[in-house]
């Protein structure tokens, strides 16, 4: 299971625990809770697609500076 699998999985059973709470400000922490791990799902996707420019770019013969 990778990074982003198991966030999305954290998340689902933070939603799953807030249907089932009876307490408003518990299903509000486990919403937000749920929230902040697809929020890492988001961050990560965008980390790699940054690192994955980056390689490119550092392998492009054009993009190195002749001195």
């Amino acid at each position: 299971m990778n990074k982003n699998d198991e966030y999305r999985a954290n998340a689902t059973e933070c939603q799953r625990m807030a249907r089932f709470t009876r307490n408003e400000s518990e299903k509000r922490t486990w919403l937000e809770m749920a929230e902040s791990w697809l929020r890492l799902i988001q961050s990560s996707q965008s980390s790699d697609l940054a690192d994955r420019f980056d390689s490119i770019a550092a392998s492009d013969p054009r993009s190195r500076t002749e001195h």
